[in-house]
């Protein structure tokens, strides 16, 4: 621990063994009760939802351990695919722009209109796949 660590000074009536275990056990009923087929929420949310104080997860190993398991279980945990995902948002956004304009042109012939439809329903199951992740 590094001392900027290890100067954490506990709330009154904290009693010190007791309390951390029930703010690490109540940090894991959080983290367990969480989809695991989604990202996790941000951490100042885990936090609060487990009641944990962040002072003490700064000094805590074993919640550092418990987060890092319940973060790589889960997907978009690593920055690859966060960046992976990001950069497929952006390009189906810019073809649904493609696709919209094509769809406003006046004089579209029927098969360009039936391709594009068919395409942006593709889109439309990509994101939400992507939603549920997230």
């Amino acid at each position: 621990m590094t001392e900027e660590h290890d100067d954490w000074s506990p709330p009154p009536g904290w009693d010190s063994d007791e309390d951390e275990d029930a703010a690490l056990a109540r940090l894991e009923d959080v983290l367990l009760a969480a989809p695991d087929d989604r990202a996790l929420p941000d951490l100042d949310v885990i936090l609060a939802r487990a009641k944990y104080p962040v002072e003490l997860l700064r000094r805590d190993e074993r919640a550092l351990k418990l987060l890092n398991e319940a973060l790589l279980a889960r997907p978009l945990s690593s920055h690859e695919e966060v960046a992976a995902t990001r950069t497929h948002l952006e390009l189906m956004t810019l073809e649904v722009e493609v696709l919209t304009a094509r769809l406003t042109e006046l004089d579209v012939e029927r098969a360009v209109i039936d391709r594009s439809r068919e395409r942006l329903g593709v889109l439309r199951d990509e994101l939400e796949d992507i939603r549920r992740k997230l």
